[in-house]
């Protein structure tokens, strides 16, 4: 039988400060697995997906124990045709102590981020048992759900471990060690999580809830302290308002910040103990491997290609700002000065400071804030600042006052609520100085804003990246094009496109001849993230 040609149509997520990205083609022969999955089905043996698979909302895909299933690798910026796994419907993986199910790369020399990883969506019936995840970029994502993951490997993922959204995530008997942020993240509005009877045996941080309740209980975190960045290591953190109650757990060889807790977070810590020579938890299955990273993702000798070429035939990097300010999600241009909001604690105020950059000389400014907590994107009209706060899902509208000096703080004047806040918080904000755009939760359209916060209109292009700045008269947008960076006009149609220079352009601006992109590159990494960019041949 021959294989059917299938050109694939790109889809990338917008995840809390990730990209997820979905390749949807045709369905292929045998145990090749490539595009909608429309009715139930079940995966054994060896299984190899060549390009992503999305599970509908009337399918369930059954796992049976022992089933190997590697995932396509693609590591070259100018194609990045990394494979994943989407459910829409329900994903039944339960494998047994002695036949694990096992998620991979289907790379020979396999390392962090080969491929996309695992989301569901609006499930809760999915479950994930005796599984092993790794060499992802995300293990387990959940949204809208309830899923339990149990008795499973979490190891070596280029971002977050497990991560959920207004979810009930259950994860309990778990090993997670090497991934390259935090082993389990919940942000915005998950209620009642549970993360219990885990052993966390090494990486950069533990668990981290914004916005979201859950209690962690009965865990072992080991080995938190003998990271080579810069970026401090931490086992448990709150912010954003969370509520947290954390007992009954033990650390062991663990740094000084044990706890990140913000002063918005109710917590109640209660009988954790620092503890030295005792043996982690003993589970009954094995923590087989067939390959090891010699390193943690995103310390100083990770392979992983997070920056990419400083020229190709589509644009070329001038300069790179930024460092000390590690990652972030806005950035803006006025009055021949960056801007953009702090990542983690304020220096000035109780919330993310307010940065002023000379792209010149790099000398930084910070004003105060005590009240936007999630800052994802930063627009100017030319007298006011907005920026839309991702977990609040408004909109605040702010100036620095005339004269303003370092320490001072930023006056908020108004602020509003975004359209579809229901859906959850967004990404990209701009001003062409008449009205506000703003890209929808899922990146499906622009929506046009008044000054307000009315909806006038929207923008029928699908630009799920999130990022967006106005150009003179068109807007640079992150995703929905070939190359990555795409230049739409006013009424949606694609007239040009060029490669980023770095993984993951949270936040874009424009100073009428360069663009300007804050890059994620690796969260854990204190490098120049902010890169001015020459636009050389954006021809499509």
């Amino acid at each position: 039988m021959k294989k059917i040609l299938i050109i694939p149509l790109v889809l990338i997520i917008f995840i809390g400060g990730f990209f997820i990205y979905e390749n949807f083609g045709g369905k292929i022969i045998g145990n090749e697995k490539c595009g909608d999955l429309t009715r139930d089905e079940t995966w054994e043996g060896e299984v190899s997906v060549t390009c992503s698979v999305n599970v509908s909302e009337e399918a369930t895909l059954t796992i049976l124990p022992g089933t190997i299933i590697k995932f396509k690798h693609d590591r070259n910026y100018k194609t990045f045709e990394r494979a994943g796994l989407f459910v829409r419907g329900t994903i039944i993986a339960k494998g047994t102590f002695e036949k694990q199910i096992w998620f991979t790369s289907d790379a020979p020399d396999p390392i962090n981020g080969d491929w996309m990883g695992i989301t569901v969506f609006n499930s809760k019936k999915s479950v994930f048992d005796y599984v092993i995840v790794e060499f992802a970029e995300i293990a387990i994502t959940q949204f809208d759900s309830s899923v339990s993951v149990t008795n499973s490997i979490i190891r070596w993922i280029n971002s977050e471990g497990l991560y959920a959204e207004r979810s009930t995530p259950i994860i309990k008997n778990n090993t997670l060690y090497g991934n390259a942020y935090h082993d389990i993240a919940l942000e915005q509005y998950n209620k009642d999580a549970v993360i219990s009877n885990n052993y966390f045996k090494g990486g950069h941080h533990g668990v981290h809830f914004e916005k979201s309740a859950g209690i962690v209980k009965n865990n072992f975190f080991e080995n938190y302290r003998v990271l080579k960045t810069d970026d401090p290591e931490f086992t448990i953190s709150a912010g954003m308002e969370s509520q947290i109650i954390i007992e009954d757990n033990k650390f062991q060889n663990v740094g000084k910040n044990l706890f990140a807790i913000d002063a918005s977070v109710k917590s109640t810590l209660n009988n954790n103990q620092i503890v030295s020579g005792k043996q982690p938890p003993v589970f009954d299955y094995q923590d087989i491997k067939n390959f090891e990273l010699n390193y943690i993702p995103g310390d100083e000798g990770d392979k992983f290609p997070y920056i990419y070429a400083e020229k190709d035939e589509t644009r070329k990097v001038i300069k790179k700002i930024g460092k000390d300010l590690y990652f972030g999600w806005s950035l803006a241009y006025a009055d021949g000065y960056l801007y953009r909001f702090s990542l983690g604690h304020g220096e000035v105020g109780e919330d993310l400071d307010f940065i002023k950059i000379n792209p010149n000389t790099e000398v930084v400014e910070r004003f105060g804030n005590n009240d936007i907590i999630s800052p994802r994107g930063l627009a100017y009209d030319g007298e006011y600042f907005y920026i839309n706060d991702g977990s609040l899902k408004k909109i605040f509208k702010f100036k620095l006052k005339e004269n303003a000096k370092p320490g001072d703080f930023i006056v908020i004047v108004d602020s509003f609520d975004i359209p579809d806040a229901e859906k959850g918080g967004t990404a990209g904000l701009t001003s062409d100085g008449e009205f506000l755009y703003l890209v929808s939760r899922t990146g499906d359209k622009i929506w046009t804003l008044d000054k307000s916060g009315k909806v006038v209109g929207n923008i029928p292009f699908f630009t799920p990246g999130g990022s967006i700045t106005y150009a003179d008269g068109y807007f640079w947008v992150y995703a929905g094009c070939r190359k990555g960076l795409c230049k739409i006009t006013k009424e949606g149609e694609l007239v040009g496109e060029i490669y980023p220079a770095a993984k993951d352009p949270w936040a874009l601006a424009w100073d009428g001849k360069y663009l300007w992109t804050l890059y994620r590159t690796s969260e854990t990494w204190n490098d120049p993230k902010i890169f001015q960019v020459e636009i050389l041949d954006d021809s499509l």
